[in-house]
Order: structure tokens, then C-alpha cells, then sequence
């Protein structure tokens, strides 16, 4: 396996991460054991099910792409009769959605971030993912993620605050995850409320002033969030948001810094743009806080990502 052991102190992160520490690249995934899936199991308490995920917006108003986001056709529709030779109507669409944004909800596969030309595990990014391959290493593509179920831990930031959610810029601090942390237990996935689904950013209009694109004005969690979190070994960490502040305190050194430390130096999946609403509502009216959490994206190899509803059973 090529894997960079250091990385260089005079550069942001200043660490490694989770490189070589499995004889795979599969990353936090190692820590969804059956161990992990039984506490989920035993967080249920009414059996309640919430679906996690924004309805996809076909107009996507919220990124600097030009071409629809998504598009949607019903290519068949028997309305003025049968199918020839029979009695049964049928009707089928067609469905062409990029993956990754600022709205849709949806996973990331590890081959999705890169820096400074290496991915997680210290791989060579070329060697993991290319537009006429796509990704060329199994572990790192999507479909390693396509049955998680674990035990999740809520955190609804916006409403500890008191306030209904936070304002595009703003950003979730390491210490207003800390009454929670000592409950954390490996392989946990974290699922973290800021009210990003009624209080959206704004899109970028133009270069940063490093002359790189940037994603406007966002909420999200600061940086340090990810190293407190990865620290405790959880599995995934899920947001009703983009994940990274925008504008954010790294803007010298990489665009995406909550992605870059998460994916590529940890090998920790992300979650964005999730719909927390009835979720927070419904843990304010019962004091429950964790219960079972299931992910399954479309089993797409060598995919980079995939639109998703989570699930949450209470």
C-alpha cells in the first residue's frame, strides 16, 4: 500500500490521520461492526420511523452551475390507451442528477476529496479516480457504503443555541459538541442539526480572493469539529448542511477544509444537506438523542458519491 507516513508540518493538516492504520482503504467503515449495528438496535425505543432527506429541487437556485442540477422526464405514459396486446397501463421516467452540491442529499465515497494530490491512505488521487475509469479502487468508490446501520448520536446546535438556525457563515464549534463527546462510542455516527434545510447559503458569484472558485456563504461546522470527532472514532458524521463553513478560516490553504480532513486524512464518510427538522422536533419533544441510524445509497461502482435518504428509527 502507498502510503505517505507523514505529512508535512509546515502544511495545513500538519497529520496524517487515519493513513495506514487498516490493511485496507476502506477507513471509518472498519469501525461498523455487528457490535455497532446492536447498539443502534437496542437505541430503538417506539419503532418510529423519519426519513432524512431533502425532496431534490430541480431548479438547484443554490450553485454556479449553469446546466440543471437535476432533470427529470416521464419518457412513457399510457394515457390514451392499452399497451398493444394487453389490458395493463404502465408509465416510466428517467432521472440525470449530478451527485454532489449544496442542497440534494447525499453521501460521499472517499475518492471524492483529494489533496495536494493525495487521497486517503496517502494514495496517488490519478491512481484512485479518473474521468474514463472513474474510481478505479473498490474500497474507496461508493459501494462499501450501501448497508450501513449503526447507532446515532443527535446534536441539534441550532436549538441548544435557542435559535431556529444558523446564519450562512456561521459556524458549529468544537466545544459545543463537548456535553455529548463522553456518550460517543466507536463505529457511532454523529448526526448534527443547524437548521441548513429553512436557512440556506447563498451562492458564490465569483473567484475568491485566492482566484479559486468558493461556494459562497454557508453554515457548517468549524474544522476542529472533524479532528474532535475522527478522535473518538466515529463512522460517519451527517449534516443538514454542506458540511464546511463558508467563507472558513483555511481559505489559503484548501477550499473544502471539513471535507479534506474527514475524507482524505481520516477516511470518514459525510453526509450533507440532510432535512433534521421533524428529527429535531421530535427529540425535543421526547429527550431522545440517539437510535438507529441506516444509510443506503444506490450500489453504484466506481461512483464518487450518491444521492441518499437516510433513515432514523426511534
Amino acid at each position: 500500500m502507498d502510503v505517505m507516513k507523514e505529512w508535512p508540518a509546515d502544511q495545513w493538516p500538519g497529520h496524517s490521520g487515519n493513513w495506514g492504520r487498516w490493511p485496507n482503504d476502506l477507513g471509518t467503515l472498519n469501525l461498523l461492526t455487528p457490535e455497532a449495528t446492536l447498539r443502534g438496535a437496542a437505541a430503538v425505543r417506539s419503532g418510529k420511523t423519519l426519513p432524512l432527506s431533502r425532496p431534490l429541487d430541480l431548479e438547484e437556485t443554490h450553485q454556479r452551475f449553469t446546466d440543471p442540477f437535476v432533470v427529470h422526464e416521464i419518457i412513457k405514459a399510457d394515457e390514451g390507451g392499452y399497451e398493444e396486446g394487453d389490458l395493463t397501463q404502465s408509465a416510466a421516467d428517467r432521472l440525470s442528477t449530478r451527485v454532489h452540491g449544496m442542497t440534494h442529499t447525499h453521501i460521499d465515497a472517499l475518492a471524492h476529496m483529494g489533496y495536494r494530490g493525495r487521497t486517503f491512505n496517502g494514495r496517488y488521487f490519478p491512481d484512485v479516480v479518473t474521468m474514463s475509469e472513474g474510481v478505479k479502487i473498490n474500497e474507496m468508490d461508493i459501494t462499501p457504503m450501501a448497508a450501513v446501520a449503526t447507532r446515532a448520536l443527535f446534536i441539534d446546535v441550532a436549538r441548544r443555541r435557542g435559535i431556529e438556525a444558523l446564519d450562512p457563515g456561521d459556524s458549529v464549534m468544537p466545544e459545543e459538541l463537548e456535553y455529548a463527546l463522553d456518550r460517543i462510542e466507536p463505529g457511532d455516527a454523529v448526526v448534527i442539526r443547524i437548521g441548513g434545510t429553512i436557512r440556506v447559503g447563498k451562492a458564490a458569484t465569483d473567484l475568491s480572493e485566492h482566484g479559486t472558485w468558493h461556494h459562497g456563504v454557508w453554515a457548517g461546522m468549524d474544522t476542529d469539529c472533524i479532528d474532535v470527532l475522527a478522535s473518538l472514532d466515529v463512522s460517519l458524521v451527517a449534516t443538514d448542511s454542506p458540511a464546511d463553513t463558508f467563507p472558513h478560516r483555511h481559505e489559503a490553504y484548501c477550499r473544502s477544509p471539513v471535507h479534506v480532513l474527514a475524507e482524505v486524512f481520516y477516511g470518514l464518510p459525510l453526509i450533507h444537506n440532510m432535512d433534521l427538522e421533524t428529527l429535531g422536533a421530535e427529540c425535543a419533544a421526547t429527550g431522545q438523542d440517539t437510535f438507529l441510524f441506516t444509510v443506503n445509497p444506490l450500489n453504484l461502482p466506481k461512483g464518487t458519491g450518491s444521492l441518499v435518504t437516510p433513515m432514523a428509527v426511534l
